[in-house]
């Protein structure tokens, strides 16, 4: 959306319209297949799996933004407290269900055993929600819905970071034929996008009101708070995390056999931001005079 807002693609020569809002990943997997759509951000889980399934061919260009903890609700302020309790669970099949049994396990490798999962509905103020009531007492959360939560008294138990999660688990992703009969327009995207990520990490305060205004922030504060928890960990060149996909296809392999032996590599395609490294784009963009 910055890069969208700043008018990034335009001046690379793009005319997009306003980027569309999908219904989640496994909307924008559906968008892409369908020709709806030529790019799409997102969290990795659905693609994956629907290029595991044979259902999809889709190849991330670039790395994301997920910057995921586990919530406690108000009382629980540490993850030990965990044990014998309910963390929600949407039971889509996408990253918050991913990152569910993900934390389920790690923590029984520590001794802290018998977090089951609780229906949840996946919207950010029903979650929110159904933490504060007890019905379920953690939840995976993301900026600024957390925000809002640890006002309210709810407390960060686990950043996914830890696991070598954050800002890894999705990004900028195609259909592979489409780059393949399309390279030039998806190398002209992907300028664009590295851009638009430079001007975020880089425009405090424009990057705040496009946040406010996308995401339907009446508080700026909560904004700018998820401006200043995000902005820090935004890699300059924005490359697929492959150990990190990596990571969530063995995870995967656990209910999902074709994930069996996957190789994450498989599922990217990291030219673009190749070039735009090796041609001194992005050292420029840092740099403007040198």
């Amino acid at each position: 959306m910055v890069t969208w807002k700043a008018g990034l693609f335009q001046k690379h020569g793009l005319d997009i319209g306003r980027p569309r809002i999908m219904g989640g990943a496994r909307g924008v997997v559906r968008g892409l297949m369908a020709g709806e759509i030529q790019f799409g951000n997102m969290a990795a889980p659905a693609p994956l799996r629907a290029n595991l399934k044979g259902d999809a061919d889709l190849v991330f260009l670039t790395g994301g933004i997920n910057q995921q903890f586990i919530l406690g609700r108000p009382g629980i302020t540490s993850r030990e407290e965990l044990t014998g309790k309910k963390i929600g669970f949407v039971g889509d099949g996408g990253l918050n269900d991913a990152l569910v049994k993900l934390v389920i396990e790690k923590l029984q490798l520590t001794g802290v055993t018998g977090l089951r999962e609780e229906t949840i509905t996946g919207s950010g103020d029903e979650d929110l929600q159904a933490l504060l009531s007890g019905k379920c007492d953690a939840i995976v959360s993301t900026p600024p819905e957390s925000i809002k939560a640890r006002r309210l008294g709810c407390n960060y138990l686990i950043d996914f970071a830890e696991y070598g999660l954050n800002y890894a688990l999705g990004g900028i992703a195609a259909r592979r034929d489409y780059v393949e009969r399309n390279p030039e327009i998806t190398g002209t995207f992907i300028k664009a996008y590295v851009e638009g990520m430079h001007r975020y990490r880089t425009d405090r305060e424009f990057t705040v009101g496009v946040q406010a205004e996308y995401s339907g922030i009446e508080d700026r504060s909560v904004a700018e708070e998820t401006y200043d928890l995000t902005q820090p960990g935004m890699p300059p060149v924005p490359y697929p995390v492959v150990a990190s996909l990596q990571t969530l296809l063995d995870f995967m392999a656990t209910e999902l056999p074709q994930a069996k032996n996957a190789d994450a590599r498989k599922f990217i395609d990291d030219r673009f931001i190749r070039e735009l490294e090796a041609n001194g784009f992005i050292a420029a963009l840092a740099n403007p005079c040198e």
